[in-house]
C-alpha cells in the first residue's frame, strides 16, 4: 500500500466544480480519495490518494467511508469539522494502522471515498511483517525515528521485515554451502599410505604404525637407544613415512591377554611371523622384548604398553584410510587376508602365516576363535566387507570382546576412506548442479539473443516514458549527443517526457558559457530569454 504522499496523476479533464465521485460500500479495505482541482482556460487535473480504512465494521473504532483523521485533513488541506467529542484511538488488523481520528467528519464538498478491498495477499504480507518488527514498538518508531504517521511506520517495518528476509535466506545458503557438507561429512584427521609417505624427510617426517598415524618430526631429534647402541638421526628418518609394523612387533600375550595365558606364554615370547619379509629388511632393527639386555626399557615384559604407546600418543596426528576397490581387490584379485568389519580394515596375513608356519604345530598359535578363520578364509567366495557376517556369530559377550580386543591391537591397520562417498560429496554435487542451471540459463538466453534471421522492425512501444538527463559541466557536444540519441527512440512523442536536469549555474571547463545556457541554446530557445535562477 502507498503512503498518503502518493499522487496518481490521471488524464482526466474537468472544469471548475466539476466532481469525481466513486463509493463503494462493500466492506472495509482501502480508501480512496478523489480531489478535483481546476484551473482557469486549462484542463484540470485529478489527483487520487490511497487512505488507510481503520477497523472493521461492526466495531466502535471502525472508520469507514466519510471519516477522516484530522491528519488526512491536514493532508488535503483542510480542517476537520468540530464534534463534540474526541474518537478513540483506531487500529486496521489488516494494514497494521494506528490513527486518531473524530466521530461524524465529513470530507468536503469536492473529496469522495472510495472503498478498495484488501486482498488476501496483502493480509498475509501485513501479518508476516509484524511477525517480524513486533518486538520494536510503534512509540519507540513515533520518538525517535520520527515517524509519527502510521503508514510511514508500516512502510519502515515492511523495509525491515525484507532485510530480515534477505539475511534468512543468506544463513539458509550459508549453511547449505558450509554447515551441511560438515554435518554430513564431518571432518576427519585421516591419511592415506601415499600420503604419509610424502612426509619423509628430516623436517617432515610421519609414520603409520597398526592403523595411526604420527608426527615424529621433534622426536627425530632427541637421544635414543643407549651407549652400546645409539640410534642416530640419520638412522631415525630411515622410518619416515613409513608403516613400521615390522620394527615394533607385539607380544601376542600383550595384545590376546584373553586369548593367550600365561601357562602358554609365561615370558611373552609368543610374537607372529612376519608375512611380508620384505619389511623385516627395510628397518635396521627389530624392537621385540628381551633383545637388547643393556636396555631398561626393551628388558621390561610391558614395553609396548608402558613405552612405545604412550611416547606416540604425544605425536598422534589421526588415523590410516584404505580405498575400498584397494582393499577389495587385495582380497579377490591378490587373495589376501585383508577385510573390513564396520569399516575397520583388518589384515590377518601375519595370523595366516604364523599357524602355517610348519614349526608353530602347537593350538596355542590358533588363539582366535574359529569363525573368525573361516569369514577370513573364504577362498575368495566371500565379501570384503564381513560384518554382516561377523554380526551373525554366535558367542558369548566376553569371547566377542576377547576376540576384538585381540584384533584391534594386533591386525588393525586403518578405516576405511569414505571422504570420496555420495555422502561426503553431496554439496559438491549440489553446487555443481546449480553452476549447470545457471549456465543453462545464460547459455538459453544468449542464444534466444542471436539474430539468425532478417531484423525485424519492433512495434513501436505504446507506453509512457521520461527521459531524465542530468548535466553539471559538459561541453556542448557531449549535450547534443545524448538529447540526439534520447530523440532517436522509438517512442511516440507524445508518449515521451524528456527532463533536463543542470544542476547549478555553472560554466564547465572549456566552455564560453554556462551549461544551462548551452542546453536552452541547443533546445532553440530564445537566447534573450533569461530563466529564473
Amino acid at each position: 500500500m502507498g503512503s498518503m504522499d502518493d499522487l496518481e496523476w490521471t488524464g482526466t479533464t474537468s472544469h471548475a466544480g466539476d466532481i469525481m465521485a466513486s463509493t463503494n460500500n462493500n466492506g472495509p479495505g482501502t480508501r480512496r480519495l478523489t480531489n478535483v482541482a481546476s484551473v482557469a482556460a486549462t484542463p484540470a487535473a485529478v489527483s487520487t490518494r490511497t487512505l488507510p480504512t481503520y477497523g472493521m465494521p461492526g466495531d466502535d473504532r471502525y472508520m469507514g467511508p466519510g471519516q477522516y483523521s484530522s491528519e488526512e485533513y491536514s493532508r488535503i488541506g483542510g480542517s476537520p469539522p468540530k464534534a463534540a467529542s474526541d474518537r478513540t484511538t483506531a487500529y486496521n488488523i489488516n494494514t497494521g494502522v494506528i490513527t486518531s481520528e473524530k466521530p461524524g467528519d465529513m470530507p468536503p464538498a469536492h473529496e469522495t471515498i472510495e472503498d478498495v478491498e484488501i486482498t488476501r495477499t496483502r493480509r498475509i504480507w501485513s501479518t508476516i511483517t509484524w511477525a517480524l518488527t513486533w518486538w520494536i514498538p510503534s512509540p519507540f518508531l513515533s520518538l525517535c525515528g520520527r515517524m509519527k504517521r502510521p503508514d510511514v511506520r508500516m512502510a519502515w517495518r515492511e523495509k525491515v521485515a525484507i532485510c530480515f528476509i534477505i539475511f534468512f535466506i543468506w544463513c539458509i545458503l550459508l549453511f547449505v554451502i558450509i554447515g551441511l557438507g560438515l554435518i554430513l561429512c564431518p571432518r576427519e584427521y585421516v591419511w592415506t599410505m601415499d600420503e604419509v609417505s610424502g612426509h619423509n624427510s628430516e623436517k617432515d617426517a610421519y609414520i603409520a604404525m597398526r592403523g595411526h598415524v604420527y608426527d615424529v618430526t621433534q622426536y627425530l631429534n632427541q637421544k635414543h637407544g643407549v651407549s652400546s647402541f645409539v640410534a642416530s638421526k640419520d638412522l631415525m628418518v630411515m622410518y619416515a613415512g613409513l608403516d613400521v609394523n615390522a620394527s615394533f612387533p607385539v607380544a601376542i600375550r600383550t595384545a590376546c591377554s584373553g586369548l593367550v595365558s600365561q601357562k602358554a606364554d609365561p615370558n611373552y615370547s609368543m610374537y607372529l611371523n612376519v608375512a611380508d619379509v620384505t619389511a623385516l629388511q627395510t628397518f635396521p632393527y627389530t624392537h621385540k622384548v628381551g633383545t637388547m639386555p643393556s636396555s631398561k626399557e626393551l628388558s621390561d615384559q610391558g614395553f609396548y604398553v608402558k613405552y612405545v604407546l604412550p611416547t606416540l600418543n604425544l605425536f598422534k596426528k589421526g588415523d590410516v584410510v584404505w580405498d575400498y576397490d584397494w582393499v577389495n581387490s587385495m582380497h579377490k584379485d591378490q587373495g589376501k587376508y585383508w577385510r573390513i568389519i564396520n569399516k575397520e580394515v583388518y589384515n590377518l596375513e601375519d595370523y595366516f602365516a604364523t599357524i602355517e608356519y610348519p614349526g608353530n604345530t602347537d593350538s596355542k598359535w590358533r588363539f582366535l576363535s574359529n569363525h573368525i578363520e573361516n569369514i577370513f578364509d573364504d577362498k575368495g567366495a566371500g565379501t570384503t566387507d564381513i560384518t554382516k557376517d561377523w554380526d551373525r556369530i554366535q558367542w558369548s559377550p566376553s569371547e566377542h570382546q576377547a576376540n576384538y580386543n585381540c584384533m584391534k591391537n594386533l591386525f588393525y591397520v586403518g578405516k576405511v576412506d569414505d571422504r570420496q562417498s555420495v555422502r561426503c560429496l553431496f554439496t559438491n554435487y549440489m553446487l555443481l548442479a546449480f553452476a549447470c542451471v545457471l549456465m543453462t540459463i545464460v547459455l538459453v538466453k544468449f542464444v534466444t539473443a542471436l539474430q539468425f534471421g532478417a531484423k525485424n522492425r519492433p512495434i513501436t512501444p505504446s507506453k509512457f516514458v521520461i527521459c531524465q538527463v542530468p548535466c553539471y559541466t559538459e561541453d556542448e557536444a557531449s549535450l547534443v549527443k545524448t538529447i540526439d540519441s534520447l530523440a532517436a527512440l522509438e517512442y511516440d512523442d507524445k508518449h515521451r517526457l524528456m527532463f533536463i536536469i543542470c544542476d547549478g549555474n555553472i560554466v564547465g571547463s572549456g566552455n564560453d558559457r554556462s551549461t544551462p545556457r548551452i542546453v536552452l541554446d541547443i533546445l532553440g530557445v530564445d537566447p534573450d530569454y533569461d530563466p529564473p535562477g
